[in-house]
């Protein structure tokens, strides 16, 4: 019942255009938005909906046509008008199109238009390599630089450079590229050095900030010069569970259990801890918005629970072999779902579990898909 609820939610996004963030008029919504065309693009390959991937395919071209001079690639386009980020510019709306787009192009066999990519495809990583600005191999994000625009997280972000290796590995495999393959591999190694406490002997990003860290059951979210944010980011590390990353993965799942329990249910938090009026971190949070405040505690970014985001960890935690809490999860979904209405609202507060943001989003929708592959 809420499989075809789901697709009936993608497919009334879908235009000559692309795939739009969500078929309702709101804010800017009705957009082609990058990272959630992509996002539910892949989805489509990965249920191999034909319906979804035409739209993909639609999506690739348009935002590939709006392509900046620098190889950066539109957060969203509107009406042939494109945005890279109003207060921040996106660095994730790049990276998800390279990524999906090798995806399609290794689905779909295209070789017409694996040739017409090629050049903006490599442009692109291209623009990555800049974002260094170091050159040692992770990318830095500004603040609001990502899917979570009015949040705190910045610098060597876990969410984007696990992104960024992805990108890498697929151009690497697409192409036949060694020289990609390569960096894709070095990549991989300094997150792990890097984002967790481990055993390996090799020079840290920032060794002070390194040794003063705690020992956490997940990557931590981010670095700075002025050291590490430590708070669990649940997108980040589904999709570097879902590639991979080593992890203590039995240490992991109790830390998600101990969650449900904290929560009691299993909408669990995209970010945690939440972050209140009296926490030095509110002040990065109270004035980063554009339309209106969103970050109230447990709401939004801040605590929200993102449907999008807990399919990705299904996902990842049944390649693991793990499918105890991803039934859990799609279970907890399925009965909001029933009791609030299958609108697909875009996140529910995890204090009330409310249905709160735009309706009909593809992005919860997707979410959805990925809990029942």
């Amino acid at each position: 019942m809420f499989r075809q609820k789901a697709l009936d939610v993608i497919y009334q996004s879908i235009t000559e255009q692309g795939i739009l963030a969500s078929s309702e008029q709101r804010d800017n919504y009705a957009r082609i938005w990058s990272r959630d065309s992509m996002m539910t693009g892949i989805t489509g390959i990965l249920i191999k909906d034909e319906m979804i991937i035409n739209g993909l395919e639609k999506s690739i071209i348009t935002l590939a046509k709006h392509q900046a001079e620098n190889g950066q690639i539109p957060s969203n386009v509107f009406d042939e008008k494109a945005s890279y980020g109003t207060h921040a510019g996106r660095t994730d709306a790049t990276i998800w199109w390279v990524i999906a787009t090798c995806e399609y192009l290794r689905y779909s066999q295209n070789d017409i238009l694996k040739e017409a990519l090629k050049d903006k495809i490599y442009k692109a990583l291209s623009c990555l390599k800049t974002w260094e600005f170091n050159q040692r191999g992770l990318l830095y994000s500004p603040l609001g630089g990502n899917w979570a625009d009015e949040y705190i997280t910045s610098g060597y972000v876990l969410y984007d450079n696990i992104l960024r290796y992805w990108a890498l590995k697929n151009t690497a495999e697409v192409y036949e590229d060694n020289q990609l393959a390569t960096q894709a591999k070095a990549t991989k190694k300094l997150i792990e050095n890097n984002f967790r406490k481990n055993n390996i002997h090799e020079t840290k990003y920032h060794e002070t900030a390194y040794h003063k860290a705690s020992e956490k059951p997940y990557f931590w979210a981010s670095l700075n010069p002025n050291g590490y944010d430590e708070r669990f980011d649940l997108a980040g590390n589904a999709l570097a569970i879902l590639l991979g990353f080593e992890l203590d993965m039995e240490a992991f799942i109790i830390f998600l259990e101990n969650l449900n329990k904290e929560f009691h249910h299993w909408m669990l938090p995209v970010f945690y801890p939440v972050i209140f009026p009296t926490d030095p971190d509110w002040k990065l949070l109270e004035n980063n918005y554009s339309y209106h405040f969103k970050n109230k505690p447990y709401h939004f970014h801040n605590g929200g629970s993102w449907p999008i985001y807990l399919g990705w960890l299904c996902l990842a935690l049944k390649e693991r072999g793990f499918h105890e809490v991803p039934l859990k999860i799609l279970k907890q979904y399925e009965q909001l779902l029933e009791q609030k209405g299958s609108s697909f609202k875009e996140y529910y507060s995890t204090d009330q579990l409310l249905p709160s943001g735009t309706d009909q989003l593809c992005f919860s929708a997707s979410g959805y898909l990925l809990m029942t592959i």
